[in-house]
């Protein structure tokens, strides 16, 4: 019972002086605050349009019939696109696309109409420039639903014609019946990037700033060692069970408040997807927000200055953002990749997050990315013990 008292005390002796030394730290509370504060803003702000409006679409219409003026009609209706004009030929439609004068060029071509009129397939061509996805979306939508729009018409008009020749529901006469489907998107209700992508990189800006505010804790304790002969006078003699616990129990409370701001009270802000249960995502985050501790133990040991945090920084976020799957599906990664993303909580947290926030899901439906998280916690606890065991108890 001695011993087990004397541990404790060691472990808060350690989180108070790890509070001490992240409180009078300008760099590290710009980790622990500032960046979990206006980051989540910041990236909100730029991408909450969710989509882009009225994207300019030159037209050349060589069939100069009703349906295309109709269909042109339309398609500058449609909050995606805006007709800017009709172009006399293709060449001059390219070289409007050219000018950046329009992002997309929609070509009627002589037959449109006589395909439509003999009950064929008619061919719309569609131009369009990818240099931004966003735009190239915008005009896919727009051109889906007027096409869908003009089809039911025209369907209408041949049921309505075959009604006024006598035809017999049953016989119907060759005449297919309409058939109405409706789109429910499910999770990403607004069917934008914004609410796609941005909770997960919430996760992923915790993950960051957690570990690289450890990180900098590590080499502000380097650098004071270095200028006092080997030895960091604000160390504290202890355990390294009680040293790493201490710590841990310090980051860990630090991150409550911004984990729920972040998680919580950001994506209500926003609008964003607000299906999941707010108890069972902070049970899930318990895993991830340890696992994440534990693995920026592990790489402090290789930070030596303070400035190398910010390399680190803008070196792993892309990394972490591609790996976690949010902009390339895991499914289609190679087997290296795969088990590569595996080895890090943002993957983990992402998906399971997204499941719980967008689409619902309960804390039994995540029991995987869950006990993954888990799995990762007692991996880097292992292994930074090791390094602890290994490396002299006056660089902790």
């Amino acid at each position: 019972m001695n011993k087990f008292k004397a541990w404790i005390i060691d472990v808060f002796n350690v989180c108070k002086r790890e509070f001490h030394l992240a409180s009078r730290d300008m760099g590290v509370m710009l980790f622990f605050l500032a960046l979990p504060i206006v980051y989540p803003i910041l990236y909100t702000l730029i991408y909450n349009r969710e989509y882009v409006h009225d994207v300019p679409v030159v037209v050349v219409d060589d069939c100069r019939s009703t349906t295309t003026r109709e269909y042109a009609r339309r398609l500058d209706a449609s909050q995606y696109a805006h007709v800017i004009g009709y172009a006399a030929n293709m060449q001059e439609a390219r070289q409007a696309m050219a000018q950046k004068d329009c992002y997309a060029i929609v070509h009627f071509p002589e037959d449109f109409e006589e395909c439509i009129g003999r009950g064929e397939t008619a061919h719309l061509p569609v131009y369009c420039d990818m240099s931004l996805l966003l735009r190239y979306k915008s005009i896919l939508m727009a051109q889906t639903d007027v096409t869908a729009s003009i089809s039911a018409d025209i369907q209408a008009e041949v049921m309505q014609i075959a009604a006024m020749q006598g035809l017999s529901a049953d016989s119907n006469g060759g005449i297919v019946p309409t058939v109405k489907s409706t789109s429910v998107p499910m999770g990403n209700t607004a069917m934008g990037l914004a609410s796609a992508l941005l909770p997960g990189i919430l996760v992923l800006i915790l993950q960051q700033s957690l570990i690289l505010g450890i990180c900098m804790l590590a080499a502000g304790s380097r650098e004071r060692a270095r200028q006092n002969g080997g030895i960091d006078p604000q160390a504290i003699q202890a355990s390294i069970t009680a040293t790493m616990t201490g710590k841990a129990l310090c980051y860990f409370v630090t991150y409550i408040v911004p984990t729920i701001y972040i998680l919580k009270y950001v994506p209500m802000f926003f609008s964003f997807p607000q299906n999941g249960h707010s108890l069972d995502i902070m049970i899930f985050m318990i895993p991830f927000l340890l696992s994440t501790i534990f693995l920026g133990m592990v790489i402090q040991r290789f930070i030596h200055e303070r400035e190398t945090v910010f390399l680190l920084f803008v070196f792993s976020s892309i990394l972490f953002l591609f790996l976690s799957g949010l902009s390339w599906p895991q499914y289609d990664m190679n087997t290296l990749c795969t088990l590569l993303s595996g080895c890090f909580p943002s993957t983990w947290g992402i998906n399971g997050y997204i499941h719980m926030k967008s689409n619902g899901a309960e804390l039994w439906q995540v029991a995987h990315p869950y006990g993954m998280l888990w799995l990762l916690t007692a991996t880097y606890f292992l292994l930074a013990y090791i390094i602890y065991r290994y490396t002299p108890a006056k660089h902790h």
